[in-house]
């Protein structure tokens, strides 16, 4: 008889969930997927008053409702942690932390086993977990109404965000920016007071309208926010948002997805440290990313032969690039490379390449320094410019690598303090310097020129430490880390050229391989003008600026149009690349998965030739190769 009741049970559950709306003509209210889950097709959901908005379909499992797993919980304003070894979600709001691992029977609440009527699922690479139990288990209500398919939460403290907390540590377009307050999260969103904007970005500035409305101008874009009003004018024009700014004391709390959206840029939040990163791609760069495109390409040559131009020696301190205790002794004063230079005429000019990981547990200062050993004469910096890039996070390539290649590429780098500089017999000076917190990397590219006597010898220097005079370090360089094969040396020269084969119009497509570390490995450590305690290679060219010609003959009567492309051959690649005078990024492609057009180019009869530069500064897999072809 039970087991009677219960099939007349579930027959009227499955009615009432798939079965068709009173009114004729709506949709499905449920659609069968496999078993026991359905999707549904017309549920609303409200939280605390606002309509949840998801891109992925809710779905019904044995009558429990399951929600996309990164959508609830920053709705609620949940910090996610996610092991995708274990395939566990681990969600922290307000004191209370709950585990949930996929097609589990049993959760953790606070580290206590607790038992599930409906575990949490993975559908179509999408993790989902039982709505109720999160909501109720942080402290919130759920309410159902069936017949007009709202489901209606409410949670906590939502009415009024809270403003107390740690405060957090902002990092816009590389400038590291502590907050005096935390950053507020409401309905899964973030939320800053709009002075960091209009403070440190430049061609910014505020206006206030009336005790509620601020206007915010960023660059060419007006943002005027309203207290508790949805309705963003930008450039006065309304905008679709569910994003609500608003007033905390003098402060109005503006949308920070918003406003990056708008822009162009790419924003990252981390719970476990505090930290916001907005990275707005009109300031970060000054080239636009080239559209990636999807294929493999075929096997390259490696490219004929390469040498190096122009005669800005290069200093290269990436060796050790992880600065750990077993490395650097307790608190260091100490050389990470140096370059003891003996010149045979006045003017000299010099590149100063960087990059350390900082993993001593304590903020240290990494400083270039010049030190003049002549007795008799003095030196002198005519000109000191360059660009410096910090990060703690793993978007090393787009936080460092990438603005400072297309810094170089675009001539942007900052004229440094030492332009000018007078150096006196036995005296040591400061050329750029940094500071590095705990689990940041630094990458830093300096150009300068050393004016001299003719006679006078000055050895170049990057040097650490945990105190601020870094002109009293005069030491050997540390040694090398053999285990890991970052560079460190000294060369000639900080460009290097290649001229490919000439490519006919018609021909097949032609593919070459560049700092492929076989060829064109021009910077080894055994030429290395500094060999003090070890040098490492430079066979990717961090650094430099690579400069390729590739000659075109068209031997028809018409006009032709070849294609080049670009692609990675090691890992993960992305750089700065100038094509003809234009420069672009490439983003982050895969190797043989992705590469991207770099220009189409129409040949007359007759030869011609496009121009090429790539620079890289770290963060990208090497090799990289170009292709041309004919395609019409």
């Amino acid at each position: 008889m039970l087991k009677r009741l219960f099939t007349v049970l579930m027959a009227l559950t499955l009615i009432t969930t798939t079965g068709l709306s009173v009114n004729g003509g709506q949709a499905l209210a449920a659609t069968h997927v496999q078993g026991d889950l359905y999707t549904k097709n017309n549920m609303t959901i409200m939280l605390n008053g606002s309509r949840l908005q998801l891109s992925d379909p809710i779905l019904n499992k044995n009558g429990h409702t399951l929600l996309p797993m990164r959508a609830l919980y920053e709705a609620v304003g949940a910090q996610i942690e996610w092991n995708k070894a274990s395939q566990t979600a681990k969600a922290i709001k307000n004191g209370t932390t709950i585990e949930l691992t996929i097609n589990s029977s049993s959760a953790r609440v606070n580290n206590q086993r607790v038992a599930l009527t409906a575990p949490s699922i993975m559908y179509k690479n999408r993790t989902y977990v039982p709505l109720r139990f999160v909501i109720e288990n942080f402290d919130g209500t759920v309410n159902y109404n069936h017949q007009a398919q709202l489901i209606t939460i409410s949670t906590t403290g939502s009415s009024q965000p809270p403003v107390s907390g740690e405060p957090y540590t902002l990092h816009l377009n590389n400038q590291r920016i502590q907050m005096e307050e935390s950053a507020i999260i409401r309905n899964g969103r973030n939320y800053i007071p709009a002075k960091y904007f209009y403070n440190y970005l430049e061609n910014s500035s505020v206006q206030w309208l009336d005790s509620q409305t601020v206007e915010l101008q960023i660059e060419g874009l007006v943002f005027t926010f309203r207290n508790n009003q949805s309705n963003i004018l930008v450039n006065q024009e309304p905008t679709a948002s569910n994003e609500v700014p608003f007033l905390v004391g003098n402060e109005m709390y503006v949308p920070v997805h918003f406003i990056v959206n708008a822009l162009g840029g790419n924003l990252r939040f981390r719970s476990d440290t505090n930290e916001i990163y907005i990275y707005l791609n009109q300031f970060m760069f000054s080239s636009e990313f080239l559209p990636k495109q999807e294929g493999s390409l075929r096997v390259p040559d490696l490219v004929p032969e390469a040498e190096l131009v122009g005669d800005r020696q290069l200093l290269v301190s990436d060796n050790p690039e992880t600065l750990t205790p077993s490395l650097i002794p307790p608190a260091p004063r100490l050389t990470l490379s140096e370059q003891r230079v003996t010149p045979d005429k006045e003017q000299n000019d010099h590149r100063v390449f960087g990059w350390h990981l900082n993993q001593l547990g304590t903020k240290v200062n990494i400083g270039i320094t010049i030190e003049n050993t002549s007795e008799t004469e003095s030196l002198t910096i005519p000109a000191s410019s360059g660009i410096v890039k910090k990060s703690n996070n793993s978007w090393v390539n787009y936080d460092i690598g990438l603005p400072i290649a297309d810094g170089v590429l675009n001539n942007r780098q900052q004229t440094k303090s030492s332009q000018g500089l007078t150096i006196a017999p036995g005296e040591t000076a400061i050329i750029d310097e940094f500071e590095l917190y705990p689990r940041y990397i630094v990458g830093f590219l300096n150009d300068f020129t050393v004016q001299t006597s003719g006679d006078d010898e000055y050895i170049i220097r990057t040097v650490l430490s945990e105190f601020e005079d870094l002109t009293s370090i005069r030491t050997e360089p540390i040694q090398i880390n053999p285990y890991a094969a970052h560079p460190r040396g000294a060369w000639p020269a900080s460009d290097l050229a290649a001229t490919l084969p000439e490519y006919t119009i018609g021909s097949v497509e032609q593919g070459y391989n560049l700092s492929n570390g076989r060829s064109d490995h021009l910077l080894t450590a055994e030429n290395s003008l500094s060999t003090t305690n070890g040098a490492i290679g430079n066979p990717g060219h961090f650094g430099m600026t690579y400069h390729v010609t590739i000659p075109l003959v068209n031997q028809t009567s018409r006009a032709a149009t070849v294609r080049l492309k670009a692609t990675g051959r090691g890992g993960l690649y992305s750089g700065a690349i100038k094509v003809n005078g234009e420069s672009h990024l490439i983003p982050t492609l895969k190797p043989n998965q992705d590469y991207v057009e770099l220009i189409d180019y129409r040949v007359e009869p007759g030869t011609d030739e496009i121009t090429v530069e790539i620079m890289h500064a770290g963060g990208a897999a090497l090799p990289v190769a170009l292709y041309i072809e004919t395609i019409r």
